[in-house]
């Protein structure tokens, strides 16, 4: 979620009030709502993480569960603003150079410090996290946690274990920059549909070959399995850079609504009659929260900041979370066990005498202490780094191609929210 968790590049991804094809990218000018859909997709997890619907609480904790997709909604707008910022980037002779810096000054110090603190600093005061993240360390260490995670049955990583997304994310990052610099706009909409397609025969593989639980692990944190939602996200920037870019956008917004609902409806009678096992459904699961993702992506770029929808995307709420998104996810589920001992869920649905206002309160409590966590850690440390970004790689892409004369923004938002 790295690239989601902030301002990673320096540049702020905005399409503004342009026509969509037009999209200028100076410095001054940003979108709100995608901070929003960072924030958005932070509270999601943390939802999903901090709930326990085993607990009681009624509807709304099983609703929090849903929270799972928040990964998803991340890799989709990684995939849309890494794929634009570097297709913008590509007469920058520094093209490489630029990217790798700036990506590895907004990454890398938070990720490492916290490898190094608990790997290396801690253990040298005989504490010791756990012994299995020693043990396997160097997964960690090479950005490659992700395929210990799927690969193998007793190896979870614990308080680390969440970082198999980070690694998703990471090897992205490697590969993606030349596969973009040597593409064109429509060769890389092929390589989009390309990696879709081959994240689904992926799933596929891993549920025909393997055993349910097996095939869950696989397709849950493995970078074949998972780079659909991606690549989504890489097929709308360039979509959003084409010749009539804001018609195909809602073109695409049109198509994805349309597929989501056929698909969710099929699944549905599907395992009503053949009561398909998980591992069949992660199959189409991923393409779903992809497709999802990739809709409320595109309400977020074609909406007004004036609109309705534009206000609540955007909203100070939502932006505050999406800018110590790195930092939250990071911190929460490491935190965890913290808040389970001191503050834990069944204690607080003891004294308020409710299972539901019990389990909203210690989410409360841990969201406000992952805050707290991830502030310090962006004042006290991460900032200082991302300080560097404008001095070792200077942002040199202003505009992107002006080929196009598109409808406004104003007309596009309504046309996509209908077909949503």
């Amino acid at each position: 979620m790295s690239e989601l968790h902030a301002k990673d590049t320096g540049q702020k991804e905005s399409i503004g009030t342009l026509p969509l094809p037009t999209i200028a990218r100076p410095k001054s000018s940003y979108i709100p709502a995608l901070d929003g859909i960072r924030g958005i997709a932070i509270l999601m997890v943390m939802f999903y993480h901090f709930s326990d619907p085993t607990l009681g609480g009624g509807p709304l904790l099983k609703l929090f569960k849903l929270g799972v997709s928040g990964v998803d909604l991340f890799f989709v707008l990684s995939g849309f603003l890494i794929t634009g910022i570097l297709f913008d980037a590509k007469s920058n002779p520094y093209y490489f150079r630029d990217f790798y810096i700036r990506r590895s000054l907004r990454i890398f110090p938070l990720y490492y410090g916290v490898l190094i603190a608990v790997l290396v600093v801690l253990p040298q005061f005989h504490v010791i996290i756990d012994p299995v993240i020693l043990q396997h360390q160097a997964w960690l260490w090479s950005y490659l946690s992700n395929f210990l995670v799927g690969g193998s049955e007793v190896t979870t990583l614990n308080r680390l274990g969440h970082f198999w997304s980070l690694a998703v994310e990471e090897q992205f990052y490697l590969v993606w920059p030349l596969m973009i610099f040597c593409c064109s706009r429509k060769t890389g909409l092929v390589l989009c549909v390309s990696c879709m397609l081959l994240s689904i025969g992926s799933r596929i593989h891993a549920v025909a070959e393997n055993t349910a639980e097996t095939a869950h692990r696989i397709t849950y944190s493995c970078t074949q399995c998972r780079m659909e939602a991606l690549a989504v996200g890489a097929f709308l920037a360039l979509v959003a850079r084409g010749p009539t870019g804001s018609h195909s956008l809602i073109r695409c917004g049109r198509f994805l609504a349309a597929a989501t609902a056929l698909q969710l409806g099929l699944l549905a009678v599907i395992h009503m009659a053949a009561r398909l096992p998980m591992g069949s459904l992660d199959v189409a699961r991923y393409s779903l929260c992809a497709w999802l993702a990739g809709v409320l992506v595109i309400l977020a770029v074609v909406s007004p900041p004036s609109s309705r929808l534009g206000r609540l995307i955007g909203s100070r709420f939502l932006r505050f979370f999406g800018k110590y998104s790195y930092g939250l996810y990071v911190f929460h589920w490491m935190l965890l066990p913290s808040f389970k001992k001191f503050f834990p869920a069944e204690q607080l649905i003891a004294r308020l005498g409710s299972p539901l206002a019990g389990q909203l309160s210690y989410i409360v409590l841990a969201i406000g202490m992952s805050v707290v966590a991830a502030q310090l850690s962006w004042h006290l440390f991460e900032k200082h780094f991302l300080g560097l970004k404008d001095k070792l790689a200077p942002t040199r892409v202003e505009t992107l191609t002006e080929s196009c004369r598109a409808q406004p923004l104003a007309s596009v938002s309504s046309s996509v929210r209908a077909a949503a």
